[in-house]
């Protein structure tokens, strides 16, 4: 059974109205490695220094807008909120005080709390959907911070829009360029949040009998036409709405339109490799890879949907999944720097960043970014469990006793990862689990310096390690982290990429000049010359390269020597890179393999 299928099979079975998993607080985890490295630019380089006033805060002042437009302003709150409880910086919270307060002090007496002149209020793009958010986002600000006026205000903003939606049943926002489910983006997630905020049956009962949440099932459409129906990310965003009344009252149809966006992405070439989907926002299945590929809110919404199916499942493979998308298409969505982001992550062709800090794909960015934290340890039951490797802290409590654990690592530049309790007051017992990634074949464990235990069967499960553990006691794992030749398919056919533990590789013109006038298609490579992991610094400190000798695809391969010595393929964030899957000799080449994500064979 494939991969693919086998996780079709398993998900869902035990969803329910909990969570099998925890998350941990927010404030009890600091991350470090490239993920804490990634957060803290996008916070300190990204969303303390751009115009939160002119670009964000004053349109929604002024009210001045007419026909249409969006800021995202919500997603920001949202953002912004998470930053502060994450870092507990006097700084962050102002600017989050600041924005929460100013847009508060914006809202009108009938609870309007948008950019539009009275004339263009509701129907007009994208104004249900800001509003949406902004709801979404004082919720937040109310979960994180208690504050009561951000609850009031969402109140009132969600009041408002069942007051003038309601005598319009199926009306479609805009001037009908869009389908409904793409102009009402986000509604359903804020008013279930705000039934479950203040147990009003009225919120519930709008999204059952206003926005028929319950009875969505709605296709998969390929491509992009018509009224935009085949958007991916309004589409996602709607199933994981269904998840969320599932959670409230158990109804496994709910979950009907997750179980076929998993068998698309999974068995139907839905997903790209590196972790992402969609061309031009909307659903596909080419495998082609230039252009407007990867919509970032696309790869947002993924990572948070995968975490929220490990979490109600407790199957690690979604923890594979969201690793691969993290690493790849969501660092590879932004500058080095951490101040620019793309609205699309190609991964053939020249990639270009967003104009603006504002609009959705920014501040989606900004938001998902704000979650990672909350991705890496999870608890269950007694039980600490462990879905991302990077250096860390987290204070932990199982069975009311807490525990600061700490991850040591290179990871994903090695396999290899040392668990240390810091603090626990009294020697314990208890299982740590981890996630053993699909693409390890072996796995080895050892507590203390002791005799390395070593599991071979455990690929794409869950390693759960019991002892008693006290202060200073180590766990370390070693997982066997070796280069992957990963066959192409579709559009990507006879061509083949370059992957490491869950990092995709790619070449850019930059890291290879002998390449600079060249169609980068046209580049014909020896698989058996790849050589590496090598140090390379050009996306992180500490990260990789890996080399390989080629031929000019024209030329009369393989009888004539080798037209290109030393290839470069640097990590996929490279922001200078401009194509993944290069061109191979032999496509049945033994060395090449499937994608472990994808379903059957080819």
């Amino acid at each position: 059974m494939s991969t693919g299928i086998l996780l079709t099979c398993m998900l869902f079975t035990a969803m329910g109205a909990s969570m099998d998993l925890e998350s941990v607080p927010l404030d009890w985890v600091k991350v470090g490695g490239e993920i804490g490295r990634r957060i803290d630019i996008t916070i300190y380089n990204n969303t303390m220094v751009m115009d939160i006033d002119g670009e964000f805060l004053e349109p929604f002042v002024k009210k001045e807008n007419v026909g249409g437009g969006y800021i995202g302003i919500g997603k920001t709150i949202d953002a912004l909120v998470r930053f502060a409880k994450y870092t507990n910086d006097p700084k962050v919270i102002e600017r989050k005080d600041h924005v929460v307060k100013t847009l508060l002090d914006a809202q009108e007496k009938d609870g309007y709390i948008g950019l539009f002149k009275k004339s263009d209020r509701v129907w007009k793009l994208w104004d249900i959907h800001e509003i949406a958010y902004i709801i979404y986002g004082l919720l937040m600000e109310y979960r994180f911070f208690k504050n009561e006026s951000a609850l009031e205000g969402a109140r009132k903003a969600g009041d408002y829009l069942i007051q003038n939606m309601s005598p319009y049943p199926g009306r479609i926002p805009g001037d009908g360029d869009v389908c409904w489910e793409m102009g009402t983006t986000g509604v359903e997630t804020a008013m279930l949040c705000l039934y479950e905020d203040t147990k009003d049956p009225k919120y519930l009962d709008f999204v059952k009998s206003y926005m028929k949440l319950d009875q969505w099932d709605g296709p998969i459409i390929k491509g992009r036409w018509g009224h935009i129906q085949g958007h991916a990310y309004a589409h996602l965003k709607r199933c994981m709405a269904k998840m969320q009344l599932n959670r409230i009252e158990t109804n496994l149809d709910l979950l009907k339109p997750s179980r076929k966006v998993l068998d698309f992405i999974l068995k139907d070439n839905g997903m790209v490799i590196i972790g992402t989907c969609g061309q031009h926002e909307c659903w596909h299945d080419t495998q082609e890879g230039s252009a407007n590929l990867g919509e970032t809110c696309m790869t947002a919404y993924l990572i948070r949907w995968w975490d929220e199916c490990l979490r109600e499942t407790n199957n690690s493979k979604f923890g594979d999944l969201m690793e691969r998308a993290i690493y790849n298409a969501l660092f590879g969505a932004q500058s080095l720097d951490g101040r620019r982001i793309r609205y699309y992550t190609p991964f053939e062709g020249k990639r270009v960043y967003f104009d603006q800090d504002c609009y959705c794909c920014p501040c989606n960015f900004r938001r998902i970014i704000a979650e990672l934290p909350q991705m890496i340890y999870y608890t269950k039951d007694n039980s600490i469990y462990i879905n991302l490797f990077t250096p860390s802290k987290a204070t932990l409590t199982v069975d009311n006793t807490p525990i600061e654990i700490e991850q040591e690592t290179n990871y994903p530049s090695e396999g290899v990862v040392k668990v240390k309790i810091n603090e626990i007051p009294y020697e314990k017992a208890f299982p740590i689990a981890f996630r053993v990634p699909l693409w390890c074949k072996e796995v080895k464990a050892r507590i203390n310096n002791g005799d390395w235990m070593v599991k071979n069967d455990l690929t794409g499960n869950i390693w759960s390690i019991e002892n008693s553990w006290e202060k200073g006691s180590i766990l370390e794992i070693n997982f066997d982290m070796k280069m992957r030749v990963i066959r192409g398919t579709q559009a990507q056919a006879g061509r083949v990429a370059i992957m490491y533990g869950p990092q995709v590789f790619c070449v850019s013109r930059k890291a290879n000049p002998q390449l600079a006038n060249k169609d980068l298609r046209l580049i014909t490579i020896d698989p058996k010359s790849i050589e590496g992991p090598f140090p390379d610094d050009t996306v992180r400190k500490g990260g990789l390269k890996f080399t390989v000798k080629g031929w000019d695809t024209l030329n009369w391969y393989p009888l004539v020597k080798y037209d290109y010595e030393n290839i470069i393929l640097t990590e996929f964030p490279n922001p200078d890179g401009e194509m993944t899957y290069l061109h191979v000799i032999n496509p049945d080449d033994p060395i090449i393999e499937d994608d472990e994500f994808w379903g059957l064979s080819m």
